[in-house]
């Protein structure tokens, strides 16, 4: 399968910002998230460029992404199955107990959906932010080089909320000793200004999941990242401030499909058990595939290419 992170909490204004990609903008016009017919809309050009579903980025129960999910579930026809990317976690003020409780909402609400990511006939859903998961107080780890703190609070989350692994859960990032409390991996950004071809690493970050896939006898799934290219400089803004963790902006250039092109390449070999393509329409961070001003259906073109590829695999 072919996923694509989605983000459904735009507004018409959120283009004159001044934070989104430099010199671009949606081909069909600015929109509004909560629009159906956006919505239905997106998930035709996806399919058509042969996506599998959205990664629906995700907040909480009540809250526009929560409202935007369930229409991306109602709106989808048949083969068209979405999952989110959970992120209640970073929330301000949000505590262990608060974590449990939207889990169990997501699960309880959404998982027998039938147009809800299955595989194997379990649900699945992407995490993302890992250390940022607080303790029963509220009080989250001092850094992202705290692991171990982080995996034991999300050992406490999930023996309340799925202790017999009823779901796959997949965690991001770069670190393997989450696997000890999740059901897979991925890698949400997989280029940095620091770190310049981090998506080279692909066959090393397959290697952990496989690895931790022999040693335990347990099943788990690798999902392996492409991404067309990257422009956040703008959100260094005063004005752009929001959730992110802050990093050193940078802007990868696409190199009219090329970058694209080079990302799919490093990603095959390892034989990914699905793929995420980051993004959809992720304007703020410069990685959308939706078309565009500046680039047209490009990117939805060479997507249908590389996804036809991959699944011929």
């Amino acid at each position: 399968m072919v996923l694509a992170n989605y983000f459904p909490w735009y507004d018409p204004w959120t283009w004159s910002t001044g934070c989104t990609s430099d010199s671009d903008q949606p081909r069909d016009g600015v929109y509004h998230s909560d629009d159906p017919g956006v919505i239905a809309r997106h998930i035709g050009q996806a399919r058509a460029a042969g996506i599998d579903g959205f990664a629906v980025h995700w907040f909480a129960p009540g809250n526009r992404t929560d409202a935007n999910f369930e229409k991306v579930l109602n709106l989808s026809p048949e083969g068209f199955q979405s999952t989110i990317t959970f992120l209640y976690h970073i929330l301000p003020g949000a505590n262990q107990q608060g974590v449990i409780d939207a889990l169990r909402y997501v699960m309880g609400r959404y998982t027998a959906h039938p147009r809800f990511l299955r595989i194997a006939g379990r649900p699945v859903i992407l995490f993302s932010d890992m250390y940022r998961v607080p303790d029963p107080a509220g009080n989250r780890p001092a850094s992202d080089k705290d692991v171990a703190t982080a995996v034991a609070r999300w050992a406490a989350i999930r023996e309340a909320v799925d202790p017999n692994h009823t779901a796959w859960w997949i965690a991001e990032g770069l670190q393997p000793d989450y696997l000890s409390v999740f059901d897979g991996l991925y890698v949400y950004k997989i280029d940095h200004a620091c770190c310049p071809n981090a998506y080279r690493g692909a066959s090393r970050w397959a290697g952990w999941v496989r690895d931790w896939e022999r040693r335990t006898g347990r099943p788990k799934l690798w999902v392996g990242t492409v991404m067309p290219g990257w422009d956040d400089l703008n959100s260094a803004q005063p004005q752009c401030a929001d959730l992110r963790v802050s990093s050193a902006p940078f802007a990868r250039d696409r190199e009219n499909g090329a970058y694209y092109a080079r990302t799919w390449e490093a990603v095959l070999p390892t034989r990914p058990d699905f793929i995420l393509i980051h993004s959809f329409n992720e304007w703020v961070e410069g990685s959308y595939i939706e078309p565009s001003v500046r680039f047209g259906d490009l990117y939805l073109q060479l997507t249908a290419q590389w996804a036809a590829r991959y699944k011929g695999r």
